[in-house]
């Protein structure tokens, strides 16, 4: 079936808030990166060297091997999934589970094959937000179909793609809303308090061996990549006006793709509903353009978060269950919604600016006219160790926060 103009916006809406979870459904699922360095040098692996590593994992985790044009690029197994990011980069997923404490066993037993299967090798599996060493231009782009069009279609809307595809490792985390008024709660507050949580996980200082001047650069490539899908969307700081902001964003976003012939080819570049306007874009075609927006938080039946450098697990497993405090805890949803008004600069550039110095400055960085990142984030650690571990929030417990709270009051 085709999409036309007059139904797009519905179309996308059904797609975004249309589905949500099946009421009382509280789940958290988690994606974690990590790039595979020289041990001794902090050089990137060839991508070769990282297919192949691939490959054979394959069999060391008893998953099903998924490829794409005839490259493998992820496998699935019913408890989690491994995949290749572009530059090389491995991915592990979880499906939603209730309780961290089901995340952490699963992170560990993946995590432990991969590394005997690296043992004796040069190479190890790192926790850093973006290459240390080796300059992105020199890293070789996995040549998956869907890969070789945004590499060239994105880079002329942002000059840090190149960077954002081959170099960069984040941690991502997913959970549920009800409905879209709650969808639209937790896009703006999860929007709003985007910089302060990735400056908890600010862990990507050194770029092509010397210091960036960034506690983040992979966020500062992050604010350079094709920023027709990229950032915070214009609307998406408000609760009221968060889901039709986000709809807006979605049909404005440049067309990079169109499925034919069951392979994505490159789209005319031009907004998504003019497309549309111009006839013959099915409802898969918009399937594959929603999963091209790549906002700090992403709505998709749930809600991605998408603003954190990877890091290790025990300062990863506090994020998540900070997080898991402030949106699945009614009393700390609702003081975090208070807290963060200082946050809501809704004027884009100003937004843009403040940004980039949370990306340079990271905790320290000061909001205009306002506090210090770090205050603010201790304040936030406060309300979801008040609630954590209740019987309506118990995703994560207190204890869980140990390391991020040590790191936000200073004390590592």
């Amino acid at each position: 079936m085709t999409v036309g103009p007059d139904d797009l916006s519905a179309a996308i809406e059904s797609r975004l808030v249309g589905q949500p979870m099946p009421a009382g459904r509280r789940l958290l699922g988690m994606e974690i990166e990590r790039l595979i360095l020289d041990r001794e040098t902090g050089e990137s692996a060839p991508l070769e060297f990282c297919r192949e590593l691939l490959a054979l994992l394959v069999d060391d985790l008893g998953a099903e091997p998924i490829s794409e044009g005839g490259v493998l690029s992820k496998m699935r197994s019913p408890r989690f999934g491994v995949s290749m990011e572009p530059g090389g980069q491995l991915e592990l997923d979880t499906d939603p589970r209730p309780h961290l404490a089901e995340l952490e066993p699963i992170f560990a037993e993946v995590t432990a094959v991969i590394e005997k299967r690296l043992a004796g090798t040069r190479y190890e599996l790192v926790a850093v937000g973006h290459a240390p060493v080796t300059p992105a231009a020199d890293l070789a782009l996995l040549p998956r179909p869907r890969y070789q069009i945004m590499a060239v279609e994105m880079l002329k809307r942002g000059a840090l793609t190149g960077h954002m595809m081959r170099a960069t490792a984040g941690l991502q985390m997913t959970c549920d809303f009800a409905d879209r008024a709650e969808a639209g709660r937790l896009l703006a507050l999860l929007n709003r308090w985007c910089p302060v949580l990735m400056a908890t996980t600010a862990n990507s200082r050194m770029v092509g061996g010397s210091d960036s001047g960034h506690a983040s650069y992979r966020h500062r490539v992050w604010w350079d990549t094709d920023t027709s899908r990229t950032g915070i969307p214009e609307g998406t700081l408000d609760a009221e006006t968060a889901v039709d902001g986000y709809i807006n964003f979605a049909r404005r976003a440049i067309a990079l793709f169109v499925m034919r012939d069951g392979s994505p080819v490159a789209a005319p570049p031009q907004p998504f509903e003019e497309l549309v306007a111009a006839g013959g874009v099915t409802e898969e075609d918009l399937e594959l353009h929603l999963t091209s927006l790549f906002p700090f938080v992403r709505l998709r039946n749930y809600l991605e978060i998408r603003c954190f450098d990877t890091v290790d697990w025990s300062l990863a497993k506090g994020v998540l269950a900070l997080i898991s405090g402030i949106v699945y805890c009614p009393n700390a949803t609702a003081a975090a919604e208070r807290l963060s008004e200082p946050l809501a600069i809704r004027a884009p550039d100003a937004l843009r600016e403040f940004h980039l110095e949370a990306a340079r400055a990271g905790l320290e960085a000061v909001v205009p006219g306002g506090p210090s990142l770090r205050a603010l984030a201790a304040e936030l650690i406060e309300l979801a160790g008040a609630t954590l571990g209740a019987d309506d929030c118990d995703f994560g417990m207190v204890e869980d926060l140990h390391t991020v709270r040590s790191l936000i009051d200073g004390s590592t």
